[in-house]
């Protein structure tokens, strides 16, 4: 047989000495004959016998991503055309001009601009719509496709046709793609003067580097107090990063994570087998329902060695490893082949996808949930993801800020704000001008806010005018509109203070780019508000960890 080369990934991934476990018995491998050989031919008979032309391929693949979804939702097959991501991933770089691309009301609009590559330099912006790619008109193409056309060899030129808010005609940008390293940290800095924050996005090649420098330069800037990770919609990533990151802060010889499988090889323990760099320093981690698999490896680390205080809200519950297996034709198998545990030995994978397959409930209820211990004794639980030491909701927009958010109205409008200004003030606020010239923006492109409550009680005044209800209940029910109408003529100004802040951020992305766009947003963001109290007050830190007796 020829040899397999297997890649290390995570969300989780990890690489194992051998693809498949070795079939052990007679019996197994007759089982297994026999299954291919049926589905070979039922497969061959339905091609050259259906009474419609069947397109082999299209066909067989149909048939795998039916049999891998008996599984997991991790266990997939990959062909050339989408296993970009992964290579991304493993390699932390791609050829390219620098753009993250999105749709937005049947438009594809450019969503992010990194510094530093060509469509930084060549002076393309957020909120930029791509009419064209070389001469390929893209409002009838998948994002998938366009980003593939947009990518491509380092030294190789594309042609972008973009239409920018404010501008009467289109214009065409040449534009040089090179190789582009994403960065697994998008901010770090002092949010008081003495306590650092790390937003880390995810666990690629590379993003330990990145946490290491990140560190060691807010270090340099001061004498740290304290530090807060942000790991917040964080899906994971490269194990051996989460590795190398938790190291940085956990004592040399620590178990940081153990993998568990059916093929032997599976089973490992991972060791610091080095001294860290911040052994001593105050830490806190922020996570959320969107903090998976890495993450958890990271986080699961810190609490069971009492490291770190975990903030926010339960984290995804992700605790199962993939390995991808090359295959023929330029495809791949992500396959899930161990699981992964905690210092304290738990797993935190939150659905049993065993149990589902046998017809019962998928989540493993609390009841079932078996009680860890930390290095210093706290009480830690598998299953369900990773519960916080603080349990912080984040902030939570109102119903009607929301349906802004989804209309894209902040968005658009921070890009017409970009294109009518040159520049904004320093430690720029969205003050009652810009709020009022939001209200007017919004209203003229046919924002109307729809209450849960209001619909209710229309749809109860359409039934009760279509009975024989006593003519004073469609009296009342025709009060009771009128005054939820009122009411929702003021929700703007209820809601200012959240607009306000969101408009704030939104416009210094589009002026000062990503990072100053997080910035912004830490002043009023409640979890890292929580998170900092708790490493600035000494006594109190300690105290959550159980550290104090």
């Amino acid at each position: 047989m020829r040899r397999r080369l297997l890649v290390i990934f995570v969300v989780l991934l990890i690489g194992t000495s051998a693809g498949f476990v070795a079939i052990q018995n007679s019996e197994s491998f007759f089982e297994v004959k026999r299954s291919i050989d049926t589905f070979g031919a039922v497969y061959k008979d339905v091609v050259d016998n259906y009474v419609d032309p069947v397109s082999p391929q299209q066909f067989v693949r149909k048939g795998i991503d039916a049999m891998l979804a008996s599984l997991d939702p991790y266990t997939v097959y990959m062909d050339k055309e989408n296993s970009g991501e992964i290579d991304l991933l493993t390699t932390g770089k791609y050829g390219g001009i620098g753009v993250s691309i999105g749709t937005a009301n049947g438009k594809v609009i450019i969503t992010g601009v990194i510094d530093g590559y060509s469509a930084q330099r060549q002076g393309l912006r957020i909120g930029d719509q791509i009419l064209k790619i070389d001469t390929t008109d893209v409002s009838s193409l998948k994002l998938d496709d366009i980003s593939n056309m947009v990518r491509g060899e380092p030294g190789t030129q594309v042609t972008l046709t973009i239409k920018r808010e404010g501008d009467e005609k289109p214009f065409q940008v040449v534009l040089v793609r090179s190789e582009v390293r994403l960065k697994a940290v998008s901010y770090y800095g002092i949010v008081d003067s003495s306590i650092g924050f790390i937003k880390l996005d995810q666990f690629s090649r590379g993003s330990d580097d990145e946490v290491r420098d990140a560190l060691t330069d807010l270090m340099a800037r001061t004498r740290l107090r304290g530090l807060i990770l942000d790991l917040r919609n964080n899906p994971g990533g490269l194990l051996e990063s989460a590795v190398n990151i938790a190291e940085l802060f956990v004592p040399k010889g620590s178990v940081i994570v153990m993998t568990k499988g059916r093929d032997p090889s599976s089973d490992k323990k991972y060791v610091s087998d080095k001294d860290p760099i911040a052994p001593n320093l105050p830490l806190a981690v922020l996570v959320n329902g969107n903090s998976a698999s890495a993450s958890e490896i990271v986080t699961g680390a810190f609490q069971d060695l009492d490291r770190a205080v975990v903030v926010g809200t339960n984290t995804f519950g992700k605790g199962l490893v993939q390995t991808i297996i090359p295959l023929d034709y330029n495809s791949q198998l992500k396959i899930t082949t161990a699981r992964y545990y905690t210092p304290s030995g738990r797993c935190i994978q939150k659905i049993n996808y065993d149990r589902r397959r046998d017809g019962e409930s998928a989540i493993i209820p609390d009841s079932l949930r078996q009680e860890f211990r930390t290095l210093d004794g706290r009480g830690v639980y598998e299953a369900g993801g990773i519960t916080p030491d603080s349990m912080v909701a984040g902030n939570q927009p109102s119903d009607y800020v929301v349906q802004l958010m989804r209309g894209g109205f902040f968005f658009n409008f921070a890009t017409d704000y970009r294109s009518r200004h040159d520049s904004i003030a320093a430690h720029f606020t969205a003050g009652k001008d810009v709020l009022e010239a939001f209200k007017k923006y919004a209203s003229a492109n046919g924002f109307t806010y729809i209450s849960k409550l209001g619909q209710i009680i229309d749809d109860a005044g359409l039934v009760a005018s279509n009975s024989s209800y006593d003519s004073s209940i469609n009296k009342d029910i025709e009060a009771i509109s009128k005054r939820i109408e009122n009411d929702e003529r003021g929700l703007f100004d209820k809601n200012a203070k959240a607009i306000s802040e969101l408009l704030t951020a939104e416009i210094i992305g589009r002026f000062e780019g990503n990072s100053a766009q997080i910035r912004s947003t830490l002043s009023h963001d409640r979890q890292a508000k929580v998170a900092e109290s708790i490493v600035e007050d000494g006594p109190l830190y300690l105290r959550i960890l159980g550290l104090t007796h």
